[in-house]
């Protein structure tokens, strides 16, 4: 059993203990396995939807709705109604391509990692700006889906960081939630999803701010701006995930945007950043003579008494895998911050697969148990790091320019 024991007698003193932390809050523990500053569009980590469409919302995704400038992401939403092509060309991730010869009032773009940053548990974190006006229904995201060529064993893996219903006509709230499953009524299928909606005082979406969750298979905790506003027990979203940036419109009557006079609103994103913690769960520490020092890692378990020094006005934090023990004659000075966390550290790593990518800038695929390089090339003086937990497997045509390089970790 996980678990925080506290023996409560006279002398074990704990002037502030607080429980959470995050890399936002420079928890050591945690460790960046990839991040994108968008300084240019990275297409070995983001694909980005053309012609398809998702569920009944009245915009059609087109990859050109998408692009970077002056260090961003921009996602553009405008109402330059297009015709569905015939035959319908290949598109990338959505839920569905449009359907021929049907007209899309509204232009927009998704974004979508590609199969080897699927993420499975950490920290995953954005700083977004959102296009708000009050009559008119936008609906942007920031969220998770079942990664790819991950089998739905369990369910669709969804988690809501950030969702914004434009018809509420309010732009100091949005949504956080998960859904394992949709729910199909003509199959008997029930929907089964947890959703909450939170207003901020002193908060704007339209202005910069960060959205994250940390996620692990007991639990779900969603931030703004480095601080936490929502928790929840893992209700069994364990697979590796795909990342999600959309702006949508909410297919709601009234609240449409116009048709008639032209517009373009714009979202925002400055960077997305994915955060692991380091492992160590084999350790179990037995008081802690020199925070200093310490190897700041989840560790199998936490023991400290007297032997233990807290320094005065330190922030310290603390996480283990089975449990943190604080036995009798344990003290924290008035003024210092203790984070004690007790939760699973996962180190569960895809398969993943390089398949006809060409690599111009310098690139890593990282974060997978084994990497199988298919038809792959390295131009223009690129470096490609290939960093597998297992190994990597190199298959079919495979070239590296001169000048360019390879490195395998």
């Amino acid at each position: 059993m996980n678990r925080i024991i506290l023996l409560i007698i006279s002398y074990l003193v704990v002037h502030q203990i607080a429980f959470t932390q995050s890399p936002a809050n420079n928890d050591p523990h945690w460790q960046l396995n990839w991040e994108d500053n968008f300084n240019f569009l990275n297409t070995n980590i983001w694909k980005m939807g053309d012609y398809g469409i998702h569920d009944k919302e009245p915009q059609l995704y087109l990859s050109n709705q998408v692009r970077t400038e002056n260090g961003y992401l921009v996602i553009e939403i405008n109402n330059n109604a297009i015709t569905c092509p015939t035959p319908v060309p290949p598109t990338n991730w959505v839920c569905d391509t449009c359907i021929s010869g049907k007209t899309y009032n509204y232009r927009s773009g998704v974004i979508v990692t590609n199969q080897p940053y699927n993420t499975q548990f950490g920290y995953i974190e954005a700083k977004i700006k959102f296009p708000y006006r009050k009559d008119w229904s936008f609906f942007p995201a920031f969220w998770v889906y079942l990664g790819w060529d991950i089998p739905k064993t369990k369910n669709y893996a969804e988690i809501d960081i950030c969702e914004i219903f434009g018809s509420r006509h309010l732009d100091d709230t949005y949504n956080k939630g998960i859904f394992r499953e949709y729910g199909d009524e003509a199959l008997g299928i029930k929907p089964d999803s947890w959703g909450s909606v939170q207003t901020f005082s002193n908060f704007s979406y339209t202005d910069w701010h960060t959205y994250a969750i940390e996620w692990n298979k007991d639990r779900i905790i969603w931030y703004l701006d480095g601080g936490a506003i929502n928790s929840l027990s893992n209700h069994g979203i364990v697979d590796p995930v795909r990342i999600i940036l959309n702006l949508a419109v909410q297919n709601h009557e009234g609240h449409l945007p116009s048709t008639t006079s032209p517009f373009e609103y714009f979202m925002y994103v400055d960077y997305v950043k994915v955060y692991g913690l380091k492992c160590d769960k084999n350790t179990v520490i037995n008081e802690i003579s020199n925070f200093n020092n310490y190897d700041y890692a989840v560790k199998k378990s936490i023991t400290m008494s007297g032997a233990t020094t807290i320094p005065t006005n330190s922030k310290i934090t603390l996480r283990a895998n089975d449990f943190i023990e604080l036995k009798p004659g344990f003290y924290a000075p008035l003024g210092a911050n203790l984070y004690l966390d007790v939760s699973p550290c996962e180190t569960l790593l895809p398969k993943c697969t390089i398949q006809n990518v060409i690599y111009t800038n310098n690139s890593a695929v990282k974060n997978c148990d084994n990497i199988d390089v298919k038809d792959v090339k390295v131009k223009n003086n690129a470096k490609l790091e290939l960093d597998a937990n297992e190994k990597v497997t190199i298959d079919g045509d495979f070239e590296i320019e001169a000048g360019s390089e390879l490195e395998i970790k």
